[in-house]
C-alpha cells in the first residue's frame, strides 16, 4: 500500500509539473508569488582553464595502493589502481545566453588485487586494464521556453531545464558533491550498489528558497541494460544555492521507487532473493533526508555533513546512515575527516555493515573553484562490522592530480 501511494503521489508531482508548464505557455503564472529563480546548479569555471570558446578540457591522474589487516582475504599483495582520465566540458549559447551543454568524464584504469574499498565498488568484476565511463550527460537549459510566452519565459527562468544520460542519483548530497575522485564517499553506492545511472527529467528552481530534481532512472547502474526491470522513480527538493553562499546550508529531501537490478542486493538476503523478479530485479524504496554545514572556525573551515535514508529491498527493512565531519586549513594546503557509515537490513544474520573512517590530506593545489587539483591522502578505514566475512582495517594511499 505505502508503495502504490508514492508511486501515485510522485505522478501526481509530475502532472502538476506539466499543468505549471502549459498555463505558463498560455501566459498564466502559476507562482505569481514567488520571485524569479536562479538555475539550481552552475558551473564553477575559471580563467586558468583550458578553455576555447565554449568548452574546456581537464585531464587527472591518480594512484591508490590500499593494504588489510587480514593480508586482502590472504593474498600477498596490496589493491593498487592506476588511471589517467579526461573531463570535456561543452557548452552552447545564442547572442543572449548558454542553452544546453555536454558533459564527459572517463578514466582508463589498470588495478591489481581488488579488494572492497569504498571508492571502487564498481570494479569488483573488472578486468585488469578498463576503459571507465563516469559521467556522460546533455542538460537543456529552459528547456520549455518554445512553448512559451515572453512574459512567461522570464518568470520562469532556470525552472524547466532537461538533462539526460548518466550522472549522479538524485538522492542525499551526490548531485552537489563531486566524489569522482575522492577516498571518502557518501551513501549511495552502497545503499542502492550505485551512485549513478543512466536517466531522463527536469531540473531546476521551485522558488527562490527552493530546487528540485524530478527523473526517469533505468535502474541499472553502469550498464546500460533492460533486463525487465520497470526503473526507477526519483524526485529530491533542496535548498536554493543562496543558503550555500550566505549561510554555508544545504540540504533536501528525496524519495526514490520503483524496480533495479542489484547483484549484491540478492545475493546477501536469502528473502530478497527469493522475492526478486528473475532472480535480479528488486523491487526498491528508499526516503532520505540530507544536510550540511559549513563555517569559518579559528584556522580554517569546519563542515558537517549528515544522510540519513529508510525504506525497502522487497519485504527486507533497510537502513543508511552516515556522518562526517571535515577541517580544511584557511591556507587550503591541509585538511583532515572522519566518517561514520552504517547499513543496516533486517533478517541477515548480521544486519550491519558500518565502519569508522579517518583521513588527513595534503594539497599540493587546491583551487577554490576545483579548476586545479593536486593531493595525497591517507585513509584508515576500521570496518566495526560486517554483514559477511569478518571485520579488518583498510589503510590507503592515494596520490591525484586534476589540471
Amino acid at each position: 500500500m505505502r508503495r502504490e501511494f508514492l508511486q501515485i503521489a510522485f505522478l501526481l508531482m509530475v502532472a502538476c509539473f506539466l499543468v505549471t508548464a502549459a498555463a505558463n505557455a498560455q501566459g498564466t503564472d502559476l507562482f505569481a508569488d514567488l520571485e524569479t529563480a536562479a538555475a539550481s546548479t552552475t558551473l564553477n569555471l575559471s580563467s586558468s582553464q583550458k578553455s576555447s570558446g565554449s568548452s574546456f578540457f581537464k585531464n587527472e591522474i591518480m594512484t591508490q595502493f590500499s593494504f588489510s589487516s587480514d593480508n586482502n582475504g590472504g593474498k600477498s599483495e596490496p589493491y593498487h589502481r592506476h588511471s589517467y582520465g579526461f573531463e570535456l566540458l561543452k557548452r552552447f549559447a545564442d547572442e543572449v545566453s548558454t542553452t544546453s551543454s555536454f558533459n564527459v568524464q572517463t578514466r582508463l584504469v589498470f588495478r591489481r588485487n581488488y579488494m572492497h574499498v569504498g571508492n571502487d565498488m564498481e570494479g569488483e568484476t573488472r578486468p585488469e586494464l578498463f576503459l571507465e565511463y563516469h559521467n556522460l550527460y546533455f542538460d537543456l537549459y529552459n528547456a520549455l521556453d518554445s512553448w512559451m510566452a515572453p512574459e512567461a519565459r522570464a518568470r520562469n527562468l532556470g525552472r524547466f531545464n532537461f538533462r539526460f544520460g548518466r550522472l549522479y542519483l538524485p538522492f542525499g548530497l551526490n548531485l552537489q558533491t563531486d566524489t569522482h575522485a575522492t577516498i571518502l564517499q557518501l551513501s549511495n553506492d552502497r545503499n542502492f550498489g550505485f551512485e549513478r545511472d543512466w536517466y531522463a527529467g527536469f531540473w531546476g528552481s521551485v522558488n527562490d528558497n527552493l530546487n528540485y530534481d524530478l527523473y526517469y532512472m533505468l535502474g541499472s547502474g553502469y550498464d546500460i541494460a533492460r533486463k525487465g526491470q520497470s526503473g526507477l522513480l526519483g524526485a529530491r527538493i533542496s535548498l536554493a544555492n543562496k543558503y550555500l553562499y550566505e549561510h554555508g546550508l544545504e540540504g533536501g529531501l528525496a524519495v526514490i521507487t520503483g524496480e533495479r537490478l542489484s547483484k549484491h542486493a540478492v545475493m546477501r538476503s536469502h528473502s530478497v532473493m527469493a522475492a526478486a523478479r528473475n532472480g535480479k530485479i528488486v523491487d526498491t524504496l528508499r526516503v532520505g533526508i540530507d544536510g550540511r554545514y559549513g563555517r569559518a572556525v579559528p584556522g580554517g573551515k569546519m563542515t558537517l555533513t549528515g544522510e540519513l535514508s529508510t525504506g525497502k529491498d522487497e519485504s527486507d527493512d533497510v537502513l543508511t546512515q552516515l556522518y562526517q565531519v571535515d577541517f580544511l586549513r584557511a591556507d587550503r594546503k591541509f585538511g583532515w575527516a572522519t566518517q561514520y557509515r552504517r547499513f543496516w537490513q533486517e533478517t541477515l544474520p548480521n544486519e550491519n555493515d558500518d565502519s569508522l573512517i579517518g583521513e588527513l590530506t595534503w594539497y599540493m593545489k587546491n583551487d577554490v573553484g576545483n579548476a586545479s587539483l593536486e593531493w595525497i591522502k591517507l585513509n584508515v578505514e576500521k570496518k566495526l562490522s560486517v554483514q559477511s566475512g569478518s571485520p579488518d582495517t583498510i589503510t590507503t594511499v592515494q596520490y591525484y592530480r586534476y589540471w
